[in-house]
């Protein structure tokens, strides 16, 4: 008894945290036309289940309809990696340029340096 599954499914992407938002973008969109495929065939194979007869051939699609689970959900994973990726990647460009006004402004806030003159280090007293 030998179990085969053909499907979109054959490709992989890893997530990594030097890619831009556009690849991301471009990856999320592979994996939802992957999970899209994969739904499809799980839909057909669940129906060719539900008419199995030979105990045998039910019991390879059981497992052909287990290996579909299996494989939906590490894609339904990747897509929440790269959204995640995302997520953090734009909190930290947030941040930066939270801290570049703030600099900015501190900068803008902070009076020159008291000049050496004469006026300046001299108290009076009436």
């Amino acid at each position: 008894m030998s179990l085969s599954i053909s499907s979109a499914s054959s490709t992989s992407t890893s997530v990594s945290g030097g890619r831009s938002s556009g690849q991301s973008s471009g990856d999320i969109a592979a994996l939802q036309k992957q999970l899209k495929d994969l739904t499809a065939d799980l839909k057909q194979a669940s129906a060719e289940a539900s008419q199995a007869s030979d105990p045998n051939d039910a019991k390879a699609k059981q497992q052909k309809l287990q290996a579909l689970q299996n494989q939906i959900q590490l894609v339904q994973q990747q897509i929440a990696a790269i959204q995640q990726a995302q997520q953090q990647e734009q909190q930290q460009k947030a941040m930066e340029k939270a801290m570049e006004q703030q600099q900015s402004a501190d900068q803008k806030k902070t009076p020159p340096a008291a000049s050496t003159t004469l006026g300046t280090q001299v108290d009076t007293f009436a």
